[in-house]
């Protein structure tokens, strides 16, 4: 062999040897950027992952409180207003005058509160009754276009009286949708400068 030959194949792998070092130093960190990318890639697909849960569940809540908004807004109108309130005693004496029991006496009791959104305002009753006519009249209380309820239902018998063998005293309750309070207003931001102390003068 050749030295001219022998130059040539040192110059050869030298040169081989180089371009090897630069191709390993430039694909290494073409290789690191690539794994940051693929990296940075799997994050923005949880992201968008997370997104569609998120606008599927918000999707799924605003149905639900759709529906309770329709439920409720069905619900205020069959329940009696505060100007009902004043008849009722009316009212019930014409549901026991059909059921053919006598009213004796009414006396209206304290309005209460037990939630936020409705107040219960109670009439206590007396009345001369038969077992089945009474049953009668609270069949009517229940079936009642608006929303009022019969309770603490307490009966006597009277011996020897054969129309109205009963006396019962009962409450019946009207129950009054009361729409919470608005929020109160956020307190305005401070004007800029407020309550800053003026300059002094220079003489």
């Amino acid at each position: 062999m050749t030295p001219y030959l022998q130059k040539q194949i040192i110059i050869g792998g030298l040169a081989g040897v180089l371009v090897a070092v630069l191709t390993y130093i430039l694909l290494g960190g073409t290789r690191t950027e690539l794994k940051t990318l693929e990296a940075s890639n799997v994050t923005l697909q949880e992201e968008v992952r997370k997104g569609y849960g998120i606008k599927s569940n918000y999707e799924q809540l605003k149905k639900e409180v759709d529906l309770q908004g329709k439920t409720l807004d069905a619900l205020i109108k069959i329940m009696p207003a505060e100007t009902d309130i004043s008849e009722m005693p009316y009212r019930v004496k014409k549901m026991a005058d059909t059921a053919g029991i006598d009213q004796v006496s009414f006396s209206n009791e304290a309005p209460t509160k037990p939630t936020e959104y409705y107040t219960v305002y109670p009439v206590q009753f007396e009345f001369r009754a038969g077992y089945h006519s009474f049953g009668e009249f609270a069949s009517q209380v229940s079936g009642f276009e608006k929303i009022i309820s019969i309770s603490d239902i307490e009966m006597t018998r009277v011996p020897g009286r054969s129309l109205y063998p009963v006396t019962v005293k009962c409450k019946v309750k009207a129950y009054v949708y009361t729409p919470p309070p608005p929020p109160a207003p956020a307190a305005a931001a401070p004007a800029a400068g407020a309550g800053a102390k003026p300059a002094a003068k220079e003489d």
